[in-house]
């Protein structure tokens, strides 16, 4: 028996390896490479998920035929609503709302509530319910937790109508 009938296969009795001895290595370093990105990948992905989701989604998916009629019915009634704040104290405040039919009338007995909704913190969150005071102006005063950027949906219901509007209120301390 030879010396090199005694070695590990590929390994002469010079010492050189076989040439492509390191092939299995390239799939080796290849998936560490994959395997290292998709861990980024999700640490990226875990990190930036803002928690917000759509509740009802496939209903509301349904519905969105709906949704476009009703948005179009809006827009044909032409209603003028503004909304505004006026500031008392720091975060205390009125809030204001001025309703117009589409020939500028104001609409006098509809039911107006503001849903205030703060972008970062679902549970600052409030219902304010505004209360007429004639001549198409509805207003409530409000104490707000905190200053900063308020998202107010509107919703105005007048007899079978109803408007949804949004609108961004910035409250300053």
């Amino acid at each position: 028996m030879s010396m090199t009938d005694r070695l590990p296969d590929g390994m002469s009795t010079t010492g050189e390896h076989r040439r492509g001895r390191w092939y299995p290595w390239l799939f080796v370093g290849f998936f560490a490479v994959v395997f290292a990105v998709n861990a980024i990948m999700i640490g990226i992905a875990l990190s930036t998920w803002t928690g917000l989701e759509t509740r009802d989604h496939y209903r509301k998916g349904l519905a969105y035929n709906d949704v476009i009629d009703r948005q179009a019915a809006q827009q044909a009634r032409g209603w003028q609503v503004s909304l505004g704040w006026t500031a008392l104290e720091a975060t205390r405040g009125e809030l204001k709302v001025t309703l117009r039919d589409g020939r500028g009338d104001p609409i006098n007995g509809a039911g107006v509530v503001v849903e205030l909704r703060r972008p970062t913190d679902a549970g600052l969150d409030r219902l304010v319910p505004l209360v007429a005071r004639g001549d198409g102006f509805y207003a409530a005063r409000e104490t707000l937790p905190a200053a900063g950027n308020w998202n107010a949906r509107l919703v105005i219901r007048n007899g079978d109508d109803t408007h949804i509007q949004m609108e961004r209120l910035w409250i300053a301390e």
